[in-house]
């Protein structure tokens, strides 16, 4: 029994390490931008590779999802089957967060900005929850409509919002370590990190969806 656990610890170690390592590839077009240029100066650069990157994110979900499997043939087995959907899904939370970004500039110096803000803040969190969310109903079903999976995903992480807080509050930490030390973000947390979010998607999304069949609408 003792043996069993040790190797379970280490089972679960080395798919964390392989996730990483694999995220990383996924990601490295992001990793370039934010270690060798100014990704404020280069956003647009910075905000097409992290669409690139998102996929990357559905097949950890992937691997996650189907533990017990090699986790190297899950993460691309994940990948080719979710990266149409998850690029789509990347690409609306990175568009949301450009309209947001303007909006915050243009009240910042109006009457009304700090209502502005706190509207604007709270807009942020709802998008960014539905879209974890998103991508987690993504990786459990690949054939999942995007519309149907953005509606149900946007009431899911409302329902459960206190779950929704948590995968935010951790993957803005991981974010913000990501953007300062990202070889370090990416070799040490990057797992965790998402697993927690998957685990934390998934329980919001069964009310909703049943996420062990195929999700075709």
């Amino acid at each position: 029994m003792r043996f069993e656990k040790i190797q379970n610890a280490l089972d679960a170690l080395g798919t964390a390490v392989l996730v990483n390592l694999l995220l990383a590839v996924t990601a490295s077009p992001l990793i370039v931008i934010v270690m060798f240029t100014n990704a404020f100066e280069t956003w647009p650069l910075a905000a097409a590779a992290a669409v690139v990157a998102t996929p990357g994110v559905t097949a950890a979900f992937t691997v996650f999802r189907r533990s017990g499997e090699n986790p190297f043939f899950a993460f691309f087995s994940g990948y080719r089957a979710t990266w149409k959907r998850a690029a789509l899904v990347g690409l609306m939370l990175v568009g949301s967060a450009a309209v947001l970004i303007v909006d915050a500039r243009f009240f910042a110096d109006g009457p009304f900005a700090q209502a502005a803000m706190v509207v604007l803040v709270v807009v942020g969190v709802l998008v960014a929850g539905a879209g974890v969310v998103t991508l987690t109903a993504v990786a459990e079903s690949p054939a999942v409509r995007i519309g149907g999976a953005l509606a149900r995903a946007a009431w899911a992480s409302i329902r459960r919002w206190h779950l929704t807080l948590v995968s935010l509050a951790v993957l803005a930490v991981f974010a913000l370590l990501f953007i300062n030390l990202p070889l370090l973000a990416l070799s040490a947390l990057a797992s965790p990190a998402l697993y927690l979010a998957w685990a934390n998607s998934r329980h919001s999304l069964r009310p909703v969806l049943d996420i062990e069949e195929t999700i075709a609408a």
